[in-house]
C-alpha cells in the first residue's frame, strides 16, 4: 500500500546479494573485513590510516548484546520496538490499500484510505474510483490504534460485504 506523510522521504539502497559478486563470502570472512576496515580509518577524518593505525587501535573483539554484558540493553530494545515508538509517535500520516471486492460476477478494484495521526485511525474510508471521493466506511476500529492488524481486520471485515451493498455503493458513484 501507499502511504502519505509530511515525514522525510527515505532513500532506498540498491540491494545486492554479496554471494553474487563473490562464491567464496562467508559472515565470519565478512565480519573480520568490516573489522578491519573500522580498525583502518581515522574516525574524525575518514582517512585510511593502513597497518600503522591498525596497531594503534589494539584490535578489535565481538561483542555479546545481552543484558549480562550491557545492563538496560533489553529495555532500549522493548522500547523500541514498542507501538508507541512505532506509530504513537510518528508524525500524522496516510494509507492506501488496493484491495478487490466482488459482486456476483464482478469484481471491484477499490481502494482503502486510512488517516492516522498519533498512531490513532482517525478516517477510514473507500475511493471506488482514481480520483473518486472518499466514502466513510463506519467501523468500530475507527479511533483505535493503528496497526497491520486492525488494517488487515478492516479489509477482511470489507472483503465480508454483501455484493448487494457493493453493487450499490458502485451504481451510487
Amino acid at each position: 500500500g501507499d502511504i502519505q506523510s509530511r515525514a522525510t522521504k527515505s532513500v532506498p539502497a540498491q540491494v545486492k546479494n554479496l554471494t553474487d559478486a563473490n562464491k567464496q563470502v562467508n559472515v565470519p570472512q565478512l565480519l573480520s573485513a568490516i573489522g578491519y576496515e573500522f580498525l583502518r580509518t581515522n574516525a574524525t577524518e575518514l582517512i585510511d590510516g593502513g597497518r600503522e593505525l591498525v596497531m594503534k587501535q589494539r584490535g578489535f573483539q565481538l561483542i555479546n548484546p545481552t543484558e549480562k554484558w550491557f545492563p538496560g540493553i533489553t529495555a532500549l530494545r522493548d522500547n523500541f520496538e514498542a507501538w508507541d515508538w512505532r506509530f504513537g509517535r510518528t508524525p500524522k500520516f496516510s494509507v492506501e490499500k488496493s484491495i478487490e471486492l466482488k459482486s456476483e460476477e464482478k469484481i471491484h478494484s477499490v481502494k482503502l484510505h486510512v488517516d492516522v495521526e498519533g498512531g490513532i485511525m482517525t478516517e477510514i474510508a473507500l475511493i471506488l474510483s482514481p480520483g473518486g471521493e472518499r466514502i466513510p466506511v463506519v467501523s468500530s476500529l475507527k479511533g483505535r490504534e493503528y496497526s497491520d492488524d486492525n488494517l488487515n481486520g478492516i479489509i477482511a471485515a470489507l472483503k465480508g460485504v454483501s455484493a448487494e451493498n457493493v453493487k450499490l455503493a458502485m451504481n451510487n458513484l
